[in-house]
């Protein structure tokens, strides 16, 4: 999962370095979709990131049990936008002031979201496993991959929520 994620970020940087005008439409279709985001409040910005976070999360795992290429495709496609926003950000206000918007949460909030991609491969190998006729407890498994999920994700999920919303926004400032 974490050469997945890099190698699609740096095909989304690498794609839009070379189409810069596709990636500046993309942009402008992302910042439309999520331009509601300025009338929320701090606290509900947070909760909001964390919900939508936390429910990605979840469904990643659960949706694991499919052979694993749900996980697969979601962090595929979320390094892919991640290396898009950081070329056109970079490129508008610099690179390490987009680092400096990205890093403070990423560090904590990308992991997790490997890690939640990480259960839901898993059970997806159990998955074909059981198909194959191994003994193989699918219903255990698929419980033990969402509780994990809950257990040591969406907690972390929380942390880099209140990070990106709280202290993102001060760090920039200093940067």
């Amino acid at each position: 999962m974490v050469f997945l994620f890099f190698f699609s970020a740096t095909l989304g940087f690498y794609t839009a370095q070379s189409n810069s005008i596709f990636a500046l439409e993309q942009m402008k279709s992302l910042s439309k979709a999520f331009s509601f985001v300025k009338n929320l409040s701090p606290l509900e910005i947070f909760m909001l990131i964390f919900l939508n976070n936390s429910i990605k999360a979840i469904i990643s795992t659960a949706a694991g049990i499919f052979a694993g290429i749900f996980p697969a495709c979601f962090v595929f496609i979320n390094g892919y936008i991640v290396g898009v926003v950081y070329y056109v950000k970079g490129s508008q206000i610099g690179y390490l002031k987009a680092l400096m918007y990205l890093l403070p949460h990423g560090i904590i909030e990308i992991p997790a979201i490997l890690l939640a991609c990480s259960y839901g491969s898993w059970l997806g190998v159990r998955f074909i496993k059981n198909l194959k006729g191994e003994n193989v407890n699918i219903r255990e498994d698929f419980k033990f991959a969402v509780k994990s999920c809950i257990k040591n994700v969406i907690p972390l999920l929380l942390l880099a929520a209140a990070i990106e919303t709280f202290v993102t926004p001060l760090i920039v400032k200093l940067v």
